[in-house]
């Protein structure tokens, strides 16, 4: 095999910082240099939200006017070996990898579930056939969702309707944790209270990278009040919020803080394995606040933190054995709450280090999606 087929097969990633313009020129001559001449299919960008989203949205997607282009805001940006907060990551997925595509981008400011389906209807007129009708294996979705208005369980929901075996995987957008406003884009389009959804059909194997560095306490909760909308709970066990998760978690009711609610995040268990719920804050009328929906009747398990480079590195392992030991391209999402632990814990490097060698771009999210919305986790996708 040749050194152009070989690169034309992995893809290739980016990171900048700087102004608008002198970004998008780095990022489009690198990508281009990493694409060894030969075209991108979709080409995805993670930004800081110092910039303006007009400056960096339409001028990338001029650059790669063959691709479908799509980007978001984010609390932090990552690639293979670049760690950064203030700048710009990208990754560039040739044609080799992924076939065809289509893409949409959705206003979710007033009925998220039917803006999402008009985004499917929007997407399967371009496809010529029904979400639900397309091959698992060789299609799947990624979506890039508004972070601050709550709409991820709703949009998750509505993917899940229209394709429920399609993997449909991604993040929500942040904004350098000002928690104010986010923005998502495809081509030359913005949306500051939207969502960017892109189905693709690959040429080869890929598969879902998910995965959180808790364990099971065994110490269990069911949710006896809860208010959806604000994503409050008031009652477990029939108790107060902040009192049975104190006792849960070994701590004071007036005690509870940022630190204990990421060491102990809640899990809904599924096959064994935990969909993360993370508390954000107790509320002035006696409840907690969490980043993602619990359901009244809902029983979750109390989660003990471990650590997340072991846990990553142990994951991305089984991921490459699963797709034969190599991995040419990787789109990743991963939470803020990891991102704040590995930066008290200096461990920034060394989870960029995890991914040497697998050409990969990604950025800190306001939640994770897939088979639903969940927080503390690093989901993605990876192609053989």
């Amino acid at each position: 095999m040749s050194t152009t087929t070989r690169s034309l097969r992995t893809a290739a990633r980016a990171q900048a910082s700087g102004q608008a313009n002198d970004v998008v020129a780095t990022l489009g001559a690198t990508l281009r240099a990493g694409l060894a001449g030969g075209p991108a299919a979709v080409v995805l960008f993670f930004a800081s939200s110092s910039y303006d989203p007009d400056d960096l949205a339409g001028p990338l997607a001029s650059a790669f006017p063959e691709a479908v282009v799509m980007g978001c805001s984010t609390a932090g940006e990552f690639t293979d070996s670049v760690w950064a907060k203030d700048g710009v990551s990208a990754v560039a997925l040739p044609t080799s990898i992924v076939s065809r595509c289509a893409a949409a981008l959705v206003d979710l400011s007033t009925d998220p579930v039917a803006a999402t389906a008009d985004g499917v209807r929007v997407i399967e007129g371009q496809l010529g056939v029904a979400l639900r009708e397309l091959d698992p294996a060789r299609h799947l979705g990624l979506v890039l969702i508004d972070g601050v208005h709550g709409a991820e369980e709703a949009v998750n929901e509505a993917l899940g309707n229209a394709a429920p075996l399609l993997d449909v995987v991604g993040g929500s957008a942040g904004d350098d944790l000002a928690f104010t406003e986010t923005w998502v884009s495809v081509g030359g389009q913005v949306s500051r209270r939207g969502a960017a959804l892109v189905v693709c059909e690959t040429t080869g194997p890929f598969t879902v990278l998910k995965t959180c560095t808790f364990a099971s306490t065994a110490t269990t909760l069911r949710v006896t009040r809860a208010d959806l909308a604000t994503r409050t709970v008031y009652e477990f066990d029939g108790r107060p919020a902040p009192e049975a998760y104190a006792e849960a978690v070994g701590a004071r009711p007036g005690d509870l803080d940022s630190s204990i609610f990421m060491a102990h995040p809640l899990g809904l268990m599924v096959d064994g394995a935990p969909f993360i719920r993370s508390p954000q804050a107790v509320t002035a009328d006696g409840g907690i606040r969490f980043y993602c929906q619990i359901l009244d009747g809902m029983e979750v398990e109390v989660m003990q933190s471990g650590d997340i480079v072991s846990e990553t590195a142990a994951a991305l392992a089984d991921a490459t054995e699963t797709l034969g030991g190599t991995v040419n391209a990787g789109v990743l999402f991963n939470c803020i709450l990891r991102r704040l632990e590995l930066d008290a814990k200096g461990q920034t490097q060394a989870f960029v280090d995890t991914f040497t060698g697998v050409p990969l771009a990604g950025f800190h999210t306001y939640g994770e999606s897939w088979l639903g919305h969940m927080n503390q986790t690093l989901t993605g996708v990876l192609f053989a």
